[in-house]
Formats: C-alpha cells, sequence, structure tokens
C-alpha cells in the first residue's frame, strides 16, 4: 500500500510542474489526517475505505481541505464536534467536501440565525424587504441578493438552494467585517420599471436553474 505523500507527489496528467511545490505535505498535515481517518471510522463505519485504497482518499481529503481553506487543528477538531453533533442515525461515511463545510464556522457560530430560521424569515417577510425589521441585516441581504422576484416565483427547492448560497457567503462576509457598511436600499420603486413577460421570466428561471445545477420537473428526482 503506498503512503500518502506517495500518492500526493504522483502528477495527476495535465498538472502544471509549477504546482509540484504546493503538493508537499508536513508531517503534521499527514498525522492530522490519520487522526481524523480513525475517529471518523468509528462515528461512520459504513462505507469508509478499504485499507488498500486509504491512502488515495487521504490524499483526495487533503486537497480537498486545502481548497476549502481548512488549514488548522482548530478547524479540524470543529469538524469533529460537529461529525458528533450531527451524527444522528447517519452511519455512512462523509465526502471531504462535507467534512470541509463541518471544519467551518456556521451562522450560529457568527451570533447569527441558523439556516432554517434565517429561511422562514424571508418567506415570510420577503415582500417587506426594506420595511420589515429582519432578525439580523445579513438576512435582509440574503433575500436582496436572491431577489423578491424569485421568492414570489420560483420553486421551493430553487428559492431554498439559492437563499443558502446568498446567506452562507454573506454570513462568511460579515465573520471577516466585510459587511460593516452595507445597508440594505432605503426605499424600493413603487412598482417595476418595466414588466416582464412571461417567456422572459421562463428564461430567467432556466437560466438561475443552470447556474446551480439544477433539474427540472420533467428529468426526474
Amino acid at each position: 500500500m503506498k503512503s500518502i505523500q506517495t500518492v500526493i507527489n504522483s502528477t495527476p496528467v495535465g498538472m502544471p510542474m509549477g504546482e509540484q511545490g504546493a503538493k508537499q505535505l508536513s508531517a503534521m498535515d499527514v498525522a492530522i489526517v490519520d487522526s481524523v481517518f480513525a475517529k471518523l471510522r468509528v462515528l461512520f463505519p459504513v462505507g469508509a475505505p478499504k485499507p488498500d485504497e486509504e491512502a488515495a482518499h487521504k490524499s483526495e481529503w487533503l486537497k480537498t481541505l486545502a481548497a476549502q481553506g481548512i488549514g488548522s487543528r482548530e478547524q479540524v477538531q470543529m469538524g469533529l464536534n460537529r461529525a458528533r453533533r450531527e451524527l444522528g442515525d447517519r452511519q455512512f461515511w462523509p465526502t471531504p467536501r462535507q467534512f470541509a463545510l463541518w471544519c467551518l464556522p456556521t451562522a450560529c457560530d457568527y451570533g447569527l440565525p441558523d439556516l432554517d430560521s434565517a429561511y422562514a424569515e424571508a418567506k415570510r417577510h420577503y415582500h417587506n424587504l426594506t420595511r420589515h425589521k429582519w432578525s439580523h441585516k445579513v438576512v435582509g441581504l440574503a433575500v436582496r441578493e436572491c431577489g423578491t422576484w424569485l421568492f414570489a416565483t420560483g420553486l421551493e427547492r430553487d428559492v431554498l438552494s439559492m437563499f443558502s448560497r446568498q446567506y452562507t457567503i454573506l454570513c462568511r462576509k460579515y465573520a471577516k467585517g466585510e459587511l460593516v457598511d452595507v445597508e440594505l436600499p432605503k426605499a424600493l420603486p413603487t412598482r417595476a420599471s418595466r414588466r416582464i413577460e412571461a417567456a422572459e421570466g421562463r428564461a430567467l428561471v432556466a437560466k438561475f436553474r443552470r447556474d446551480l445545477g439544477l433539474r427540472r420537473a420533467s428529468d426526474g428526482e
């Protein structure tokens, strides 16, 4: 069985040689992932990598964590704590992307409403964007970024998908202090500047679905 470092150091087809240096791992990096795998095997026994595949899996985990900006023991510990809290009846091995998300702070960690609460508030008050007193300005900003038209006319799963994306992005910006001077517009036009025809509306929805990689209802679940 190959070691993690051996797998990491094998250059994938098409990767520029200039990226070789970025793939060098410290002993701490490898030790952290070894520890994570050992703990996750206890928490999620179903679907865990087989021994002869483990090195390749660890290689991909290291790359994914790096790509998501996960680079400290504290972040990894947050991920493990989230895994334990959200375990429930789940037994299946998480993807590296899922674990990376567990390593990132949630809205609650920032003192903001959780996603479910924020979405419920957005659904109730999207039509009063500037008049409603939002539980936090980030919720109102997420509604603005989605567009009230989407809330009024979009499919539930499309609205939730877009809101989740925008709210997550804005929560992270808020945590970095990037939303200090951002405010909701003081007023909205009393009516639209021009009418959106049905065909144009369908085209906008189609583009939105393509951008998010969503399927049409006719494509099946």
